[in-house]
């Protein structure tokens, strides 16, 4: 029994990892600036980052500040610049 469990545990992993290994990170274009690349997608995405920033004050036994990102003003940032997902 122990001997059938191992096997299946095996044939489920075996049979996720490819699809697991086909997850990719979006790519995306400028549609406002067609040369613009990768350096640049990492430019803007750093200041619409830091722009949609919070700086928040966390209290308690030792007070401590952590950084909240607003990630949908940030993506609506990205997207003000003319950033959008690249068609396949």
């Amino acid at each position: 029994m122990r001997c059938c469990r191992l096997l299946c545990t095996q044939f489920v992993i075996a049979s996720l990892l490819p699809a697991l290994g086909g997850c990719d990170t979006t790519k995306y274009t400028n549609v406002n600036h067609a040369n613009y690349g990768d350096a640049e997608y990492k430019n803007d995405l750093a200041q619409c980052r830091q722009q949609n920033t919070k700086i928040v004050e966390v209290a308690g036994y030792d007070t401590k500040t952590e950084a909240h990102v607003d990630e949908a003003r940030a993506q609506a940032c990205m997207t003000d610049r003319g950033w959008q997902p690249a068609s396949k």
